[in-house]
């Protein structure tokens, strides 16, 4: 786990991002899903995905 802003990155959130941009989510979509089912920040959102994408490669 890291954090990101005031959001804790968990691994379970970490593995639904990178699984999801496997399937062509797009960048929104995995913000809104941040926002949506992990109670993510809307201003940490994004660093949250371009954080875990940068991870993963």
């Amino acid at each position: 786990m890291w954090k990101v802003g005031s959001t804790v990155i968990t691994p379970e959130m970490a593995e639904t991002v990178h699984d999801r941009s496997n399937d062509e989510w797009s960048i929104d979509s995995l913000i809104s899903m941040l926002i949506r089912d992990f109670g993510v920040c809307e201003e940490d959102a994004a660093k949250v995905v371009q954080e875990v994408l940068d991870l993963n490669g």
